[in-house]
């Protein structure tokens, strides 16, 4: 089971937008598990318009009587026109410290999951170091990706959780390199934190709101953000390579 995570480590560098739209192009069934404890659902409530689903919060009381493997599969809703499926984070983030006896859990079905159905996950871990925060599958992850811009202040930051990261984690770590300014290349950037980077996220605000508010862009495929983020999934499943051939995917385009 390739697991792959998206972390940030200051803050909202387009962590959840990313984590979307590489389920969306990815191109085998893949899980997104939105597991930033902060809650309020930002992908159901952006890119899913304000749906209603069931999701982690529900888990939570699952795991207390012992059901959360059994209810997992039924906790996956399919986002149309791709080979994801999403699994709803939570709601409030007062639920967020009831998610601490639940990661290791989650991880186990998940590998269950992966057995029944043979799918990919990705994680959308939010930022580092918050109550809840999902460290079992942070830890467990073929490549952990860390979201950052060029600045040194974001920089210095990354910097500083490097160590504990790194140490804590059984795959790569890795950067992924965003934001509107690229004050150092990313020769530059893995040369001075000893860690490689791979891939860069193309700006462009105006066609992510396709990913993260839901809002179709007629631009949106003559954008350098969806080849982008298709080449970062690329060297992704290069990390983690499976022997299964990739299967065919439906566009994820402006319709869904």
């Amino acid at each position: 089971m390739p697991l792959f995570t998206v972390a940030s480590v200051s803050g909202s560098l387009g962590v959840t937008t990313l984590s979307v739209g590489l389920a969306l192009t990815w191109p085998r069934p893949v899980v997104l598990v939105e597991a930033d404890p902060s809650g309020g659902s930002a992908i159901l409530a952006g890119y899913c318009t304000g749906v209603a689903r069931p999701g982690l919060s529900e888990l939570v009381l699952a795991h207390r009587h012992h059901q959360l493997a059994d209810e997992l599969p039924s906790r996956l809703f399919p986002l149309a026109d791709s080979n994801a499926s999403l699994l709803p984070g939570l709601r409030a983030h007062q639920q967020a410290a009831s998610l601490l006896g639940v990661w290791d859990a989650l991880l186990d079905a998940l590998r269950g999951l992966e057995v029944d159905t043979g799918v990919d996950i990705v994680v959308d871990a939010g930022r580092l170091g918050m109550v809840g925060s999902p460290e079992p599958l942070i830890s467990e992850s073929d490549v952990t990706m860390v979201v950052t811009g060029t600045g040194l202040p974001e920089l210095a930051r990354v910097r500083s959780w490097l160590p504990g990261l790194q140490e804590g984690s059984l795959g790569d770590v890795r950067l992924v390199i965003a934001g509107p300014a690229r004050r150092y290349s990313t020769s530059e950037v893995t040369k001075t934190l000893g860690v490689p980077v791979v891939g860069e996220v193309a700006w462009d605000p105006d066609a992510a709101r396709w990913w993260s508010h839901g809002e179709p862009q007629r631009r949106f495929d003559r954008s350098a953000l969806p080849r982008s983020v298709v080449a970062l999934g690329e060297s992704l499943r290069a990390l983690a390579p499976r022997t299964e051939d990739a299967l065919p995917r439906t566009s994820a385009g402006a319709e869904r």
